[in-house]
């Protein structure tokens, strides 16, 4: 299985450029790994170049996870995390809760960070 980077996933969801999108068509169907740094990047550039409403991107992000052939590190963490972000979660503060799975906390100076009990991961703020 190959692992896919942010703007194989971009062109496949948006759908705009008649020579990638169908080469990224292609490579996603015949299964890809999406790492969490991708999912990342992919969260960023569709919000801030292409302007992605929250409710947007959460559903379309759930939507391309539901695509035969995506596979994701953590599932169920993954999808908890966006749909923590959908209510309002920072996407990048959910993503590195996935990421730190299996440590007894994740210490920041974040006071705004907050734990998302589908992941697992306790969030420690410091003072």
């Amino acid at each position: 299985m190959k692992a896919v980077d942010t703007n194989i996933l971009a062109r496949f969801m948006l759908d705009d450029d008649p020579v990638q999108s169908p080469l990224a068509r292609d490579l996603v169907k015949a299964g890809v790994f999406v790492p969490l740094t991708v999912l990342l990047e992919l969260g960023w550039l569709l919000q801030s170049r292409y302007g992605l409403a929250r409710e947007h991107l959460a559903a379309s992000l759930i939507d391309l996870f539901d695509v035969p052939g995506i596979v994701l590190d953590d599932d169920r963490a993954v999808r908890a995390a966006v749909a923590a972000y959908a209510k309002g979660g920072d996407f990048a503060d959910h993503l590195h809760l996935v990421a730190a799975k299996g440590v007894e906390a994740f210490v920041t100076f974040d006071r705004g960070m907050a734990a998302n009990d589908a992941i697992g991961v306790m969030v420690e703020v410091v003072d």
